[in-house]
């Protein structure tokens, strides 16, 4: 993996493959059939925040996210191929960006989120979200449900940018500057293992972990490039086995952390996650193998243990989602230790479920920083003893959540690796493309409305 020493600013590159999601594009919702009878939606219960996971020492951070998207094969700051530029032609484009509006650690501020689509290094769409957009008024706006009013999956929100007018550009370029507030989390370990199955529905935003997700039920067939659904046979047997095919005789938490350990045990740790370009050294994207996949083969990257655990969490009727972040700090205190995390480290994955308490009408989302976890302990511990890393995580006001899924949850394509974001074009989505993302993070210290850009030193440069 090769970096840029910038900030810590964390940059991929994507080639060529394309992948795409069987939903719906938000900016283009499907028109239902006409002899379609109106859907009921399902009553779900209104719940608050519970008092099972404590938040302390709050820390403002500002994400910074710069996405390039180039029509020739070269790298921002690399020389280029000699391969015959193909500029990208189209009448319209639609981007889509994953913001999560709140995590078990974390709060989005949408009002301070400000964005600047460009094409060829010219500011196109600028501003914060918006109502809607028009062709002679193009503005980002945020989709927080889709057009069947359901949330999208894992209750992830889709930021959309959209052009209406033909061009002939030869790069795309978005930038991104993500507000909002983390916590350190603690858990109330005796209180939570007591909270019981509800026995009915389970609030939207849990019940949004159940619908299909690209890597969890469903992939790319690498031989024919479709879209197919798992054969979860694999998730099922190994669910049915660990708990005897009675996943609910315990309490959800106690699930939770008997899940999380047999995972682990399970898991080896054999690659890093990313792919790596041999011409560049710079990452190609995430490496995911899909739950079903990794677990018969018992290897894989911490992303892919992370897959697996909600895989299993989902079989066994307990909501759950994976949380990609990015590490704000390079060093941050883990109780009574310094710990000093790498530079590839810092993009993070945690699982957290939910904890639903239906006497209480109270939800919390608990997280499971698994990857620390599997240094803790090779023997089962008690189910009622607090765990470390679970729920309690001291450097939690560190990690800044960047998405719920590798890729958006919607009609959109990418090339090569899942990196997070998608497009659609038309007349045509071209067929070759070739992407830069950095990530970096510092303290929030960009006022409402200032239109600030983000630090010029920690885009990728041409």
């Amino acid at each position: 993996m090769r970096l840029v020493a910038c900030s810590a600013a964390l940059v991929m590159t994507v080639g060529i493959a394309s992948a795409q999601q069987p939903n719906q594009t938000p900016a283009q919702p499907a028109s239902p059939a006409p002899d379609q009878l109106p859907r009921v939606r399902p009553e779900y219960p209104k719940v608050t925040e519970g008092p099972y996971v404590e938040k302390s020492v709050p820390k403002e951070w500002m994400l910074k996210i710069t996405l390039d998207v180039l029509s020739e094969q070269g790298v921002p700051g690399l020389q280029s191929t000699t391969q015959p530029r193909q500029p990208f032609q189209f009448e319209q484009m639609v981007l889509v960006w994953p913001f999560v509006s709140s995590a078990a650690n974390s709060v989005l501020k949408p009002e301070k989120i400000r964005s600047w689509l460009r094409f060829n290094n010219h500011d196109v769409v600028t501003g914060g979200f918006a109502k809607e957009t028009t062709p002679d008024n193009p503005r980002p706006v945020l989709f927080k449900k889709m057009a069947s009013e359901d949330l999208y999956p894992s209750g992830v929100q889709l930021g959309v940018w959209t052009w209406e007018r033909p061009v002939t550009v030869q790069n795309v370029q978005l930038q991104i500057d993500i507000a909002s507030t983390s916590w350190r989390t603690k858990l109330k370990d005796a209180d939570a293992i007591k909270v019981q199955w509800p026995k009915g529905p389970w609030p939207e935003d849990a019940s949004a972990c159940f619908q299909p997700e690209m890597y969890v039920d469903y992939g790319v067939d690498p031989r024919t490039a479709e879209i197919r659904m798992y054969d979860r046979k694999i998730i099922t047997d190994a669910v049915n086995t660990w708990t005897k095919g009675n996943p609910k005789e315990i309490t959800p938490a106690r699930l939770a952390k008997f899940l999380a350990f047999q995972v682990n045990s399970v898991m080896q740790i054999t690659k890093q996650g990313f792919n790596l370009s041999p011409r560049t050294h710079f990452m190609e994207g995430l490496d995911i193998q899909g739950a079903p996949m990794a677990l018969k083969n018992r290897s894989g990257s911490l992303i892919d243990v992370g897959t697996v655990l909600v895989a299993v969490m989902r079989e066994a009727g307990l909501p759950a989602r994976l949380v990609y972040a990015f590490q704000g700090e390079q060093h941050s205190r883990d109780g009574l230790y310094l710990r000093t995390w790498t530079q590839e480290e810092r993009l993070r994955t945690w699982v957290e479920f939910c904890l639903y308490d239906e006497d209480k009408k109270t939800v919390n989302w608990v997280p499971i920083d698994y990857g620390p976890m599997r240094s803790t302990s090779s023997r089962m511990q008690s189910l009622d003893e607090a765990w470390r890393y679970f729920g309690s995580i001291d450097y939690h006001a560190d990690l800044i959540p960047i998405a719920f899924q590798a890729f958006p949850p919607t009609t959109v394509m990418s090339y090569g690796s899942p990196a997070f974001w998608g497009w659609n074009m038309k007349p045509a989505i071209p067929g070759i493309a070739y992407q830069s993302i950095a990530i970096s993070a510092g303290p929030d210290q960009i006022s409402p409305g200032d239109g600030s850009p983000s630090d010029a030193a920690q885009r990728p440069k041409r």
